[in-house]
């Protein structure tokens, strides 16, 4: 009995499909979207509390909840970063000298970015503070460490 070449491509492709289902379903795992860290800035009692950590090079992302009456702004040098998205209730009010976010009683924005590492340790500072209220004043340390602590 002769195979016609067509025969075989016919049979060799669903052998292959079944191969490859077999793998994935080995592994029990499926590959997700790496999930950002979250550091938790709390607008409350005309103040900030801040709350979680992020690691220098990955994905981050700053939660900014408003648990307060009356509106607030969020602004630091940190929104002018290359990289940074923004999403959720707030309001982004960009222009000349202005770059904040204004977040309504009750709502919540979410700004993700990645701090890309360098070669040496790094600390860096950034300053937020509300542009409507300014005596509301907070900053977050993103410290970059190496060895068995940090993984670098």
């Amino acid at each position: 009995m002769r195979i016609r070449p067509n025969a075989l491509k016919v049979l060799i492709v669903p052998f292959a499909m079944a191969a490859a289902s077999l793998l994935v379903m080995g592994t029990g795992s499926v590959a997700k979207a790496a999930e950002p860290m979250k550091i938790q800035v709390v607008m409350q009692n005309m103040g900030f509390k801040v709350s979680g950590h992020a690691v220098t090079g990955e994905l981050a992302s700053i939660v900014i909840r408003n648990e307060d009456t009356t509106t607030h702004g969020f602004t630091s040098p940190l929104l002018n970063d290359a990289g940074v998205s923004i999403e959720g209730e707030g309001v982004q009010l960009k222009g000349k000298g202005v770059n904040s976010i204004h977040v309504g009683p009750g709502k919540s924005a979410t700004v993700t970015f990645t701090k890309h590492s360098k070669s040496e340790p790094e600390t860096m500072r950034y300053m937020f503070w509300c542009d409507m209220h300014p005596q509301m004043k907070g900053e977050v340390f993103v410290v970059e460490t190496v060895g068995e602590i940090g993984g670098g």
